[in-house]
């Protein structure tokens, strides 16, 4: 990893790229993944992703996948390597991985790497529920990918909720906007954005540096803090790391004690650094789902589709927002239920035939009995 005065600051901020929307939406490994429900609620899981040329021709020291494959994946290569649109990025799929389960808990990955050990793309909570309802049996599939916690500076401090919908999910504002407005709308949350990540590499670095401090020093910090920190998030055209923060401090007091400090617990702030920095790797990722459920689609709060199957894109960045919820509903008519049920209407109306025509043969019966009786 290198001294800290060499890398940009830890955390997920180093991850992202500022200088257009098109940058930011962008992910590192994207994998394309099916899912297909089946009617006992087994499944089938395809991942799909890119190998360089190396692992195809052979080298397989390096996993393409962001999860570990290990025994219970079936990995190989595609015949026909296909493109797939990750919202404006075009990757080309010609490996996969596919596995057979019988429940949707088997499905949790497993991290390829410790950097992203506890990344929400890999354990989201999936369901499917079946409900028989005679004449077609409902299934619901929902998955939940939880929202990332934790964050050093509440992105709410910068933008509101209804401006967090907007840059980090579906850009719904009004209908009557053209490109112009659009355009100054998104400019103006992206400059809220830029001081919410200038201040939250801030907030990092200074937990560093304050934790290493002595007394005096934290004074100074504090000091610091309360009289310049406006003005550096305003000013700041870079990542505030802690060589960076270190560097302001001594101008600050007027000397390098700052500097000197950082310089004398290297191994120490590099370990910190490392373990705040994990959390990066959760944006280097994406997936493109895709359901295919039983029967017909009748309901979803997917806005993409693939030959009619729901598709949603799961990336860090939508879960600054909130939880990811994925929800489809189909419907499979149960063909026997039909059958069943025209057998025994019609089993019904032949008995009721029989019990009319049988009704009828009695009056006439009892009309010849009294007719003869007259005659005598």
């Amino acid at each position: 990893m290198g001294h800290i005065s060499s890398v940009t600051v830890s955390f997920i901020y180093m991850t992202l790229t500022l200088a257009s929307l098109t940058a930011f939406q962008s992910c590192g490994s994207g994998h394309y993944m099916t899912t297909d429900i089946r009617s006992d609620l087994s499944a089938e899981r395809i991942i799909y992703s890119n190998a360089d040329s190396s692992w195809m021709t052979g080298d397989r020291k390096k996993n393409p996948f962001f999860f570990k494959t290990g025994e219970d994946w079936k990995t190989g290569t595609v015949t026909a390597p296909f493109d797939k649109d990750f919202y404006g990025e075009t990757r080309t799929m010609n490996i996969y991985a596919v596995r057979q389960v019988n429940d949707l808990d088997e499905l949790r990955l497993e991290a390829e790497d410790d950097e992203i050990d506890g990344s929400p793309l890999l354990s989201p909570e999936e369901t499917i529920q079946k409900r028989f309802r005679w004449f077609w049996t409902i299934f619901e599939y929902k998955a939940k990918y939880r929202k990332i916690e934790g964050l050093p500076v509440p992105v709410s401090e910068y933008i509101d909720s209804s401006r967090q919908e907007i840059f980090f999910r579906r850009a719904q504002t009004s209908p009557d906007w053209n490109g112009i407005e659009m355009y100054c709308a998104l400019d103006e949350i992206n400059t809220e954005f830029a001081r919410w990540y200038t201040h939250s590499t801030y907030e990092v670095s200074y937990e560093i540096i304050y934790g290493l401090a002595d007394d005096d020093m934290r004074a100074i910090m504090k000091n610091f803090h309360k009289e310049e920190l406006d003005g550096m998030i305003s000013s700041s055209d870079e990542d505030i790391t802690p060589s960076v923060l270190c560097s302001r401090l001594d101008g600050f007091c007027k000397d390098s004690r700052f500097s000197r400090l950082l310089s004398g617990n290297r191994d120490e702030a590099d370990s910190l650094y490392n373990e705040k920095e994990k959390i990066i790797w959760y944006f280097n990722d994406c997936i493109l789902s895709e359901i295919r459920l039983p029967g017909k689609l009748v309901s979803t709060n997917a806005s993409a589709f693939n030959c009619g199957n729901p598709q949603w894109k799961i990336d860090g960045y939508r879960l600054l927002y909130d939880n990811l919820v994925l929800e489809a509903t189909s419907r499979k008519v149960n063909i026997w239920a039909f059958a069943v049920t025209f057998v025994l209407l019609s089993v019904i109306g032949y008995m009721i035939f029989r019990g009319r025509a049988g009704n009828g043969r009695s009056r006439d019966a009892v009309k010849k009995f009294y007719k003869g009786e007259r005659s005598v």
